[in-house]
This record gives structure tokens, C-alpha cells and sequence, in this order.
């Protein structure tokens, strides 16, 4: 196996990509036999593959030093580059869509391929292209800005990830003063954030209208490739969890203030759960890597696991510094069918949940490296990914041993307690979202009015106190998912209550739950949402029935 870094960037080029798709095109247009057409489109996913890992790779090299010029002027290279690498794709697929041999590919592929054909027309357009590479560059500053924040707290300097653990501490007077500093930094950039979400908003809405949508809810729901429901099943979702799930969240608050010994529970108590402090790895920063290598092998009963791999081949960077980019996540390298796994490991419990959920993302991502032969049909749309790597936070409770020592049962309780209250605040970001498409025209002013309102609707229990960007409802900002991936957030949502399945169906039988875990995994991305779960042996998500049951096995577990 490679080691990464023995991979070297080379920026691709776009002038040979279209000329290569050029050719691929007119190859199939007039493939009269399969094996023909299946040359031209097996060439054109080589082209595509090459151009992905190029982009994977230049985001890592960034997020891992954005100190670094270079991958930040390769990163504005691929804001002008994607859209028009997308029109091409598109235009490969549309034909694919209409080639005298498409029934036949059709037979031989399955209809995957061809319902993302079909979408792809539909988003892409030379109409658009100026539109995405504006709306990419926004991202990216916005991006860049989270991640070069610099605050000043207790004499040192911190990045936004570093502050974490401070927001945690059985110190109030910590907390509050954290929290402050957090307000402070947001109240003095609000106008820049402002001025970034109100640019996104103009140029989606202007690209949904230029491609004959409505507004960019339409465009949005088609980005994430939903084929099997639409934003009448997600309200009905929304609706449900504030039914069911919220009440419980009012109750886990209530004996959260009990527990801290306070008069009155407020925004920067919120992070410490209990009163002696949230349970914290036992583990040191220096052994993550070690000792989640451990939990994969005894989890999967496979030595090594697929972790220690890549962790020894350098396919992990796990702990936070000065210089790297904020958050967690999985990237997959086509070309060489290897992810890699991204995090910013600050000795909260949240690291362990971070490095399990991404793991989550690579174990389904070698999975299910063989299960297509097309590009994009190896993963699943967002919400499946997402049960990949969220069960695996849950079917990890037998074994946080590992990480927690004697503390293992309080990490499970404060992760259990994390997940049902984040259930309504994944709601509230997709509903801000819809309220905010749907209504184009709101001001600056006006969004936040509507975060406040929707506080209100899914925290009731939320007290500011002297936080003036968060008591004007400016929370929304800090939400990177809100800006760079717009009606993405609901996916966890839909996808916690699928987990939620496997892990209560784990209390009984560990084996049964892991085999319908691994049967989605290598299912990849072959099929849509609701038709992969049910082969996998899950329900809906959107069946209220199964959201009261997760209500009851969950204060069950909590003993509410």
C-alpha cells in the first residue's frame, strides 16, 4: 500500500479533460454494440477519477497547513475548474442517457447510474457555470476564515477547535468567560459572515432560476440526490422529532441544571452535561491513533484492522494544531481507493465519537470500493454515508473501555444524552434553511430573527445572558454546514434514527446488528436511500412509529 506522503499533487488539466470528453462523447453516440460503449464510459470514469483524487488530495494538503499558499491558490484553481468539469461530466452522462446501447447498460448496471445521469442534466448547465465557481469561492472563504480564527482566552491564543474543552470545563466562571470570547470574535466578524451567506444566497437562488427552479430549495433537495422523498416527508420528519424528541431534550435540561447546582441554566452551561465534568478519554493525544486501531480489531475481530493500515501508511491526521483547518471528515482518494481520515483531536469526548464516526466513513468506504464500477455509484447519497459512520458511535459502546477506562459507562450515557439533543438542533438548521430559500429576499437582520424564532420552537431551554451575537440569533454562523453544504444537515437526522435501530437491536445481539451494518456498507452506493435500509434489514426514518420507539429505547437507556 502507498503511503501518502509518497502521493504528489498534480494540478489537472481542464483543457485535456474536455478534449478527452469530447472524443468519449462522440465514441458513445455511436456505439452501436456494448462492449464499445462500455470502453468510452469506462475511459471517461478514469478521467473523472483522476480529476476527483486531485481535488481530494489538495483539500487534505490545505486542512492539514492553511498557512500554506500554495494549496490555497490550487483551492481557487478548482473553484473556476469544477463547474466546468461538471458541465462536461454532465454532458458524458446525458449521452450515455440516449446511446443506442443504453437499455442494455441499463440491464447490464442497474438504474443508479442513470437516475444521477438524469439529475445531473438537470443541475448543470453552461448558464450556471460562472454561478458555481462564485458559490465555491464563498465557501472557501468562508472556510478560511473559520479556521484562521485566532482568540485570545486565559493569555494564550486559540483556534475555534481548541476552545472546546474549555466550553466544557466544571468551571462556570470559565465557561461563561469562553463563551464571552467566542461572542466577542463572531460580534466583530458578523459583518463579513453576513456579507458571505447573503452572496450565497443571491447566486443559488439566481442559478435554481436560470436552470427553471423556483428557488434553490428545489435546486437543493436535487444537489443531495434525493430520488425517494421530498420536503414533504422531511417536515413531517421535523414535526416528529419536535413531537417526541424535543420533550425529552426539555427533561435531559432540566436534570442537566439540577446535576450542575445552578439557579438557572444557561447558554455556556449547556456543554457540561455533569457536574464533576464530562467524561474525557483516559487516553493521551499521542496514542489516539494506537488505540483506535485496537477498537477497529476488536470490533471487526480483524488484525490489523483496516485503521492501523491507514494510520501506518499515514492515511490519519487526528490531533488539532495552530494551522489546521477546523473539523472532521473522510476523504476518498479514487485513484488509489484509499480514504483518509481528517480530525482535530483536543482531549474532549468528542474526539472519541469523531474518530469512530469518521472511521465509520472509511471502513463503508473500502467496503464497498468494488461494488460499482462507476465513480458514482461507490458511495451512497449523504443520509446512508451517515448511518455508516453514526452507528458506528453507537455499536462502539461495548468496547469504550478502550478509551474511557472505568469512565466507559459515563461516555456512553453523555454520548447517548449528546445525540438525543441533537436531533431537534439538525432539525432547526433544516427548517432555517428551507424558511431562508423559500424566502430569498430576507435581509441579514431578518435570517437572524428567524434563527432566534426557531430557538425558540427547538431549545426552548436556551438562556443568553451577556452574549449579544448569540441573543440576536447570530448561533446559526458557527454552523459550517449552513454555508458550504446547503440542506445537508438533515441527512444526520434521518440517519441517526437508522443507527439508532442497529444500536438497539446491538443490546441483544451485536452479531445481528454488525451484519446488517456491513451488508449496507458493501451495498455502497448501488441503489437509493429507502431502498438500501430495507435491504439492509432497517425501516424508514420517516415512519413515526419508529421514531416512538427510538424515543422509548433511548430514556430507557438514560433511565428518564
Amino acid at each position: 500500500m502507498i503511503n501518502f506522503s509518497d502521493i504528489k499533487y498534480e494540478r489537472p488539466s481542464v483543457d485535456e479533460f474536455k478534449e478527452r470528453v469530447q472524443n468519449i462523447r462522440f465514441k458513445l453516440m455511436t456505439s452501436q454494440d456494448l462492449e464499445n460503449a462500455e470502453t468510452a464510459i469506462f475511459e471517461y470514469e478514469k478521467y473523472i477519477s483522476r480529476f476527483n483524487t486531485a481535488y481530494s488530495l489538495c483539500n487534505i494538503l490545505h486542512d492539514l497547513d492553511t498557512s500554506n499558499d500554495f494549496y490555497v491558490e490550487e483551492l481557487e484553481f478548482f473553484d473556476e475548474a469544477i463547474p466546468t468539469i461538471s458541465e462536461l461530466s454532465s454532458a458524458v452522462l446525458s449521452v450515455m442517457l440516449n446511446c443506442p446501447c443504453a437499455e442494455q447498460l441499463k440491464k447490464k448496471y442497474g438504474k443508479m447510474i442513470f437516475l444521477k445521469a438524469q439529475n445531473q442534466k438537470e443541475i448543470i448547465s453552461k448558464d450556471v457555470i460562472e454561478d458555481l465557481a462564485r458559490e465555491s469561492a464563498l465557501e472557501n472563504e468562508y472556510a478560511q476564515l473559520q479556521s484562521e480564527a485566532e482568540i485570545i482566552f486565559a493569555g494564550k491564543e486559540h483556534n475555534l477547535s481548541m476552545l472546546s474543552a474549555h466550553m466544557e470545563s466544571t468551571d462556570r466562571v470559565e465557561r461563561r468567560a469562553c463563551a464571552k470570547a467566542i461572542d466577542d470574535y463572531y460580534s466583530m466578524r458578523r459583518p463579513q459572515y453576513d456579507q458571505i451567506y447573503d452572496d450565497m444566497v443571491k447566486i443559488r437562488t439566481a442559478a435554481a432560476q436560470k436552470l427553471g427552479f423556483t428557488n434553490f430549495t428545489e435546486l437543493g433537495y436535487k444537489r443531495m440526490e434525493r430520488f425517494d422523498y421530498g420536503r414533504e416527508e422531511v417536515a413531517a420528519f421535523r414535526d416528529a422529532i419536535h413531537k417526541y424528541i424535543v420533550p425529552i431534550t426539555v427533561k435531559i435540561r432540566e436534570i442537566q441544571k439540577e446535576r450542575l447546582g445552578v439557579d438557572e441554566l444557561m447558554f455556556y452551561d449547556l456543554p457540561c452535561l455533569f457536574k464533576n465534568g464530562n467524561p474525557v478519554p483516559t487516553v493521551e493525544l499521542k496514542d489516539y491513533e494506537k488505540v483506535t486501531g485496537q477498537f477497529f480489531r476488536k470490533i471487526f475481530d480483524s488484525t490489523p484492522s483496516f485503521f492501523d493500515v491507514l494510520s501506518e501508511n499515514g492515511f490519519t491526521d487526528l490531533i488539532s494544531r495552530k494551522n489546521k483547518s477546523t473539523g472532521g471528515y473522510c476523504m476518498y482518494l479514487d485513484d488509489y481507493s484509499i480514504p483518509f481520515i481528517f480530525m482535530n483531536g483536543n482531549g474532549t469526548a468528542d474526539d472519541v465519537a469523531t474518530v469512530v464516526h469518521e472511521g465509520g466513513h472509511a471502513y463503508a468506504a473500502i467496503k464497498s470500493a468494488e461494488c460499482s464500477p462507476f465513480v458514482e455509484c461507490l458511495s451512497p447519497t449523504m443520509e446512508t454515508c451517515e448511518i455508516h459512520s453514526t452507528a458506528m458511535e453507537y455499536l462502539s459502546y461495548p468496547f469504550m473501555r478502550l478509551f474511557y477506562g472505568s469512565g466507559a459507562e459515563n461516555y456512553c450515557l453523555h454520548h447517548m444524552t449528546e445525540g438525543i439533543l441533537f436531533l431537534p438542533y439538525g432539525c432547526m438548521v433544516d427548517e432555517f434553511q428551507h424558511i431562508i430559500y423559500d424566502n430569498y429576499d430576507m435581509t441579514p437582520d431578518d435570517r437572524h430573527k428567524v434563527w432566534k424564532s426557531l430557538e425558540e420552537k427547538y431549545q426552548p431551554f436556551i438562556k443568553y445572558d451577556d452574549q449579544p451575537f448569540h441573543k440576536m440569533g447570530g448561533a446559526w454562523m458557527k454552523k459550517d454546514h449552513i454555508f458550504t453544504t446547503p440542506f445537508y444537515y438533515i441527512d444526520y437526522c434521518l440517519s441517526q434514527i437508522c443507527a439508532l435501530q442497529l444500536w438497539n437491536e446491538s443490546r441483544e445481539d451485536m452479531k445481528s446488528a454488525l451484519i446488517k451494518y456491513n451488508r449496507l456498507c458493501e451495498l455502497g452506493g448501488n441503489d437509493t436511500f429507502l431502498h438500501l435500509i430495507k435491504k439492509a434489514g432497517l425501516k424508514s426514518p420517516f415512519d413515526v412509529d419508529v421514531i416512538k420507539t427510538i424515543a422509548y429505547s433511548c430514556c430507557d437507556f438514560l433511565d428518564l
